[in-house]
């Protein structure tokens, strides 16, 4: 066994105490222990109820009230009734000043309501009636108020071998009368624990042979005690030197105790150090600043001298002070003073070891003019508030350092705050509400202000709301200067703009708008007119020279020039057809009307229509489109896709040429191609293809004449359907154009 540190008078007690409990524990052996209920009286009485056996006598004890001592021996009996009956107003013998060891516990319970439920975690474990057979049981009176009640019993749980039969427990109970009546003030029950037994209720061990174990401590005990003895000298002399050491230190703590105690007693702050919620220090100032005495102090807890709507923030900073949370150190709360008045304080905190053990010491500076102060510049603010709300705009002052100091009602709205949440303006700065790429400006502007260089505008600027949205609005300012003529502050007034602004917005890009599609315009009609005097002067010097030279020309002359009449005419009235559909377009009089239509079927009609002219080329058309491919799109604007598409293609395919049409499903579309073998198209004109302002002229392999403005009609008419229209070509190598259309459903 380890070895005690304790002394030589404990040791010596402790022994006789030991040899006491060897002698008492063998007496107790040595007699018949009471026996527990009869099979008879077993038979008499219900489970989870008990009787103690009548043959106990109790000798040698002495009572000064033997009515007090029934009554204690009556509340012990009904304390294991309850218990056994699992009664939850066992709990109500409970004396509020009380404690309490459980047997399975390691801990002491000094809480009576922790106690309690502890008893009905207990009762919670086993929920059916119990028996106990209570072996014995003595009273002993300690005063007139205090009696111990100790008593030997087997507990009988409901459940088949378990240990706590096999086993004795010992229950103390002490009972102090309180107000006429004895209530429980301690509870002390003995149960081996330390054999755990899996599947038990309650651990339990076998009782061990205590006499062997008392026997050997004294034998230890002993050889201690004479080493004791053997070290007593050596300690004699080191606790002399030890004195004389700790009366240097005494004497060199009290002159450093004198120098502290000089400097707190005249510090114009207010110092105090708290520790386990009372004030373990106080300097005269302290005292003087809230009216009460040092004693005062020292016997009051701590919170009873700050304002009720303030203790919770106080104590709350100094429990997570002292349990080492990083809070501020400094902040702003109210004293009662002992006259009844308030007193505002600005306090420092620091943790700090006070006597070995954690502490905080305070600083306090009295703050109560400034507040005084600030609450009649409050007062007079919300004056200034009151007569300044009338205004439609938004009206505000802020200081220097661009900190909000008041402001109009609608002011906030403004800004998406309610009239509750006014106060979250006041104290932030005025940044925080305009847009950061705005900063820069204003804080120009504001120094323009200061320096008298302002025309009372800062302009107009993006501002943020609450929820992080942006409007516009339009700022003037006027420079407030206090009674030495000194800039003060900023009053400035604001106005909502942000509906103007996107007039202006749209107004702006409109007449943007509208300058592009003149311009636009302008050149379309140039490059048409332009595009329109060639086949016209084709037109005329073919009719001329047949209206001039008829008489000398031959059959097959007239035919030619007959054949050259009709084909520019042709070519006229496609492009002018062409223009008539793009103007209704502008203008919003084609009328889109979708439908759902056999591709393949609108294909091979727009075929049979080209093979027309495809065949005076000998050019071959030819398809592959998918019977089942159902598109969503307007017939009429599809026809004409296909039909410029087509004719174009035929234009710049040589003769002996190909052109092929198909078709494919990509992603709830249908993709329509056009390719040929034709002449292609270079990078720089594929660029331009379907810009307006951009047409192209050129010229087909049989000399064809065009304007280009079939595919710009072709990449609108895609558009309205919900499509688009792509080309790839090469020169010398033809040319694919591929358009989708929305797949029906």
């Amino acid at each position: 066994m380890k070895k005690i540190n304790k002394t030589k008078g404990e040791l010596l007690k402790e022994i006789s105490d030991l040899k006491q409990e060897i002698i008492t524990l063998k007496e107790q052996h040595k007699e018949k222990l009471p026996l527990s209920h009869t099979t008879e009286s077993r038979d008499r009485t219900t489970e989870g109820e008990f009787q103690k056996d009548s043959s106990f006598e109790n000798t040698g004890e002495i009572y000064s009230e033997p009515n007090d001592k029934n009554k204690v021996m009556q509340l012990f009996n009904d304390y294991l009734r309850m218990y056994a009956t699992r009664d939850d107003l066992l709990t109500n013998h409970f004396s509020d000043d009380f404690s309490g060891f459980t047997g399975g516990g390691d801990f002491l319970v000094k809480d009576k309501e922790e106690w309690v439920a502890i008893t009905r975690q207990d009762f919670a474990q086993v929920r059916e009636n119990i028996r106990i057979d209570l072996k014995d049981v003595s009273v002993q009176p300690l005063d007139d108020k205090i009696s111990v009640a100790t008593g030997f019993f087997n507990i009988h749980l409901p459940i088949k071998d378990h240990v706590l039969s096999r086993e004795m427990a010992r229950l103390v109970l002490i009972f102090r009368k309180e107000s006429e009546d004895w209530k429980i003030c301690h509870s002390s029950i003995s149960i081996p624990y330390y054999l755990v037994r899996e599947g038990e209720v309650y651990p339990m061990q076998e009782l061990v042979k205590k006499n062997e174990l008392l026997e050997e401590l004294i034998a230890e005990r002993t050889t201690q005690l004479s080493e004791l003895n053997d070290d007593l000298q050596r300690k004699n002399e080191e606790l002399a030197n030890e004195i004389s050491e700790r009366k240097k230190a005494e004497d060199d703590l009290r002159a450093s105790e004198e120098k502290y105690h000089l400097l707190v007693d005249k510090a114009d702050e207010a110092i105090v150090v708290v520790q386990d919620d009372m004030l373990k220090l106080t300097n005269p100032m302290a005292t003087k600043m809230i009216g009460y005495s040092e004693e005062d102090f020292r016997r009051t807890p701590f919170q009873y001298f700050i304002h009720p709507e303030d203790r919770y923030m106080v104590v709350n900073n100094y429990q997570q002070r002292l349990s080492g949370t990083n809070v501020p150190g400094y902040y702003i709360f109210r004293l009662l003073h002992k006259d009844g008045s308030i007193r505002w304080v600005h306090m420092n905190a620091v943790l700090i070891d006070w006597e070995g053990r954690p502490a905080i010491l305070d600083f306090m500076t009295d703050i109560t003019d400034l507040k005084l102060a600030q609450e009649s510049l409050k007062e007079s603010n919300q004056k200034l508030e009151a007569i300044i709300s009338a205004s439609p705009d938004g009206i505000g002052m802020i200081s220097l350092d661009w900190i909000m100091q008041i402001m109009s009602d609608k002011l906030p709205k403004m800004y998406g705050y309610t009239e509750e949440q006014k106060d979250e303006f006041i104290g932030r700065s005025a940044l925080d509400f305009i847009d950061p790429s705005n900063h820069k400006k204003l804080l120009e502007n504001m120094q323009k202000l200061l320096l008298g260089k302002s025309d009372n505008k800062l302009n107009e600027y993006v501002a943020i709301r609450k929820d992080g949205s942006r409007f516009y609005v339009e700022l003037k300012a006027s420079l407030m200067l206090d009674s030495k003529g000194k800039p003060a502050g900023v009053l400035f007034v604001e106005r909502d703009i942000t509906e103007r602004k996107k007039a202006e917005s749209i107004i702006q890009k409109q007449y943007r708008q509208l300058e592009e599609l003149n311009a636009t315009k302008d050149k379309f009609f140039s490059i048409v007119a332009h595009d329109l005097r060639s086949p016209f002067q084709a037109l005329l010097s073919s009719s001329e020279l047949l209206y001039a030279d008829i008489d000398d020309l031959s059959k097959d002359e007239i035919k030619f020039f007959s054949k050259e009449l009709h084909d520019n005419l042709r070519n006229l009235y496609a492009f002018m057809e062409n223009l008539l559909k793009w103007s209704m377009m502008q203008r919003n009089m084609f009328k889109y009307q979708p439908e759902d239509l056999n591709l393949s079927e609108e294909v091979n009609k727009i075929i049979v229509i080209s093979n027309q002219i495809a065949n005076k080329k000998n050019i071959i058309l030819s398809e592959d489109i998918d019977k089942s491919f159902y598109v969503n799109a307007d017939a009429d604007m599809l026809r004409s896709v296909l039909q410029n598409l087509i004719t174009n293609a035929i234009k710049f395919t040589p003769i002996d040429g190909k052109i092929f049409i198909s078709s494919a499903e990509n992603d709830g579309f249908v993709e329509l191609s056009v390719n040929d073998n034709g002449i292609g198209m270079a990078p720089d004109i594929i660029s331009e293809l379907f810009n307006i302002s951009k047409l192209s002229t050129t010229k087909g392999t049989a000399g064809e004449r065009g304007t280009g403005l079939g595919l710009q009609l072709c990449k609108e008419f895609v558009q309205i359907n919900g499509g688009d229209i792509r080309c790839e070509s090469e020169s010398g190598k033809g040319s694919t154009f591929t358009f989708t259309l929305r797949k029906a459903k």
